[in-house]
């Protein structure tokens, strides 16, 4: 394996940089190319497999590929520059059912036939628990976990103003390092001030060991993203065993049965989650049988000792003529 650094990380650097693996592909004549970006990375695969005779895998991870661009803006670049990749895959790697059909729309309907999906894989055995903490009585704290960078995007703030005027005892775990992390450690200090219901606690960046522990501690996991692709700490709060709540964002809504393993919230929110919360705290019984639901669900579906073996098998029909 050669591993080509980056100096800056930046986007551009990323574009041009990816062409000094052309040389190194001619030398190494793959049978398979495996790319995950087709901007970022798939112009020089693509130009690898001309030269070589050489079969692509491109993967596509996230909602940046999907969502509605302007003209001539840096997101518009990356999808025209996608579409060259996409065009030139023998496989198209999809980590979630219904970007088939965003796929066909966005980049035409011929490559539907070459897309298949893989979704992203769990360490079922990390993050299941031995044993559960014991049943939580109506009048104990509703404690919610929330996994993720913490940023605008994710909503940790937008879920904390959403809720910062909860009736009854509300623990918030927050788990993630991000732009937002001081804002909503200040703003668990203002709800501990006011004495407000709601108590957040920010730990920052954990190891999986740690996240796993308050996965368990917790009642249910909240996903409050306005645009997701496929949420990999929904999945790992699944096989915690905990209900999950997820705003209907991008693809995430592919990965549960709305009233199943959870609930997915409408267009209100911020209304939505209240009620939800509080339907919760009165009915224990409501979180332990989604949260099984959701256990079960996440080892037939998620299981990384599964979905490699998946992997392997859709490079191996790639590499076939």
């Amino acid at each position: 394996m050669t591993l080509l650094r980056s100096r800056t990380g930046r986007e551009a650097e990323f574009l041009t940089g990816q062409f000094r693996t052309v040389p190194l592909g001619m030398k190494i004549r793959p049978d398979v190319i495996v790319c995950q970006s087709p901007a970022l990375g798939g112009l020089a695969a693509a130009l690898i497999a001309r030269l070589t005779g050489a079969r692509t895998l491109m993967e596509l991870h996230g909602m940046e590929y999907f969502v509605p661009a302007r003209a001539g803006s840096r997101l518009w670049w990356l999808q025209q520059i996608s579409r060259i990749g996409l065009r030139a895959a023998d496989r198209i790697r999809l980590v979630a059912p219904s970007m088939a059909a965003a796929l066909s729309e966005k980049y035409g309907a011929a490559l539907s036939a070459r897309a298949r999906v893989v979704p992203p894989r769990v360490d079922i055995a990390r993050f299941s628990l031995g044993e559960r903490k014991p049943s939580r009585r109506p009048a104990d704290p509703l404690r919610i976990a929330m996994v993720g960078a913490v940023n605008a995007n994710k909503g940790q703030l937008r879920l904390i103003r959403a809720i910062k005027n909860i009736p009854f005892d509300t623990h918030l775990e927050i788990v993630g390092d991000g732009p937002d992390l001081e804002a909503v450690r200040r703003s668990a200090d203002s709800l501990a001030l006011c004495k407000s219901n709601l108590r957040v606690r920010a730990h920052g960046r954990l190891p999986h060991a740690r996240v796993a522990d308050i996965l368990g501690e917790c009642d249910l996991f909240v996903f409050y993203s306005r645009m997701e692709s496929a949420g990999r700490a929904m999945m790992e709060a699944m096989a915690a065993g905990l209900p999950v709540i997820i705003t209907n964002a991008g693809f995430c809504v592919d990965f549960i049965e709305h009233g199943c393993e959870g609930f997915v919230l409408g267009p209100d929110c911020d209304r939505e989650i209240l009620e939800l919360l509080g339907r919760f705290r009165a009915e224990p019984d409501l979180a332990e049988r989604m949260g099984a639901a959701a256990s079960v669900r996440a080892r037939r579906d998620y299981d990384s000792v599964k979905l490699f073996d998946d992997y392997r098998k859709l490079i191996a029909e790639t590499a076939a003529p």
